[in-house]
């Protein structure tokens, strides 16, 4: 036999029993019962878990939109204040204008002016106050909606890491390739610490 073509019979058998070793280890080894066990517990533990962070994404949504609603509900009350309160502030001012201008007879006209100059700086003080009022609330809305959004997205992100662990956990019951599962169980738990941290987040909030 040539010997060129001797070496590469050699070569080929090589790898055909490294192939043959490898499936008889790896992939056609018996799998213990601990093992089979921890794989169903790991994917049934995902699952549950990534079943909580999808529901808790969904439900934070819902709350970023309706906190994103009311920040904008108190700006808007804020810019009808404003409103108002100049208003008032040019009124207030014609009014010192027409009594600059007053003679001293004038005591009836005058004393009606003066009482609606009370008035008037009544009301514009009122309205300062609401507009502090509304200013606190309406950033506090926006901080809340803020951090729902970001929590709710961290959930999303936990969704993410746990459904891969879910699918390399199922491919190590077809595959009967345990390294899968090692795979799947750290994505796992970076998705489980996430949620874990979201969730206590979310209940401070």
């Amino acid at each position: 036999m040539d010997p060129d073509r001797k070496q590469q019979t050699n070569l080929n058998d090589e790898d055909d029993n490294f192939i043959a070793e490898y499936k008889q280890e790896v992939i056609h080894k018996p799998w213990s019962k601990t093992l089979k066990l921890l794989v169903a517990i790991t994917t049934l533990i995902l699952a549950v878990v990534g079943t909580l962070a999808s529901f808790k994404a969904a439900s934070l949504g819902n709350q970023v939109v309706t906190t994103q609603n009311e920040a904008f509900n108190h700006w808007s009350n804020y810019q009808a204040k404003t409103i108002k309160k100049t208003t008032l502030e040019t009124e207030l001012y014609t009014i010192e204008i027409e009594l600059a201008k007053l003679k001293d007879t004038d005591n009836a006209l005058k004393t009606e002016l003066l009482a609606k100059k009370s008035i008037y700086e009544q009301e514009i003080a009122q309205y300062k106050q609401e507009e502090i009022t509304l200013t606190a609330k309406a950033q506090e809305a926006e901080q809340r909606h803020l951090l729902t959004k970001e929590i709710s997205t961290n959930f999303g992100n936990a969704l993410i890491f746990l459904q891969i662990g879910i699918l390399l956990s199922s491919l190590t019951t077809l595959s009967k390739i345990k390294y899968y599962w090692y795979i799947g169980s750290i994505s796992g738990i970076i998705g489980f610490s996430i949620f874990i941290t979201s969730y206590y987040r979310n209940l401070t909030m």
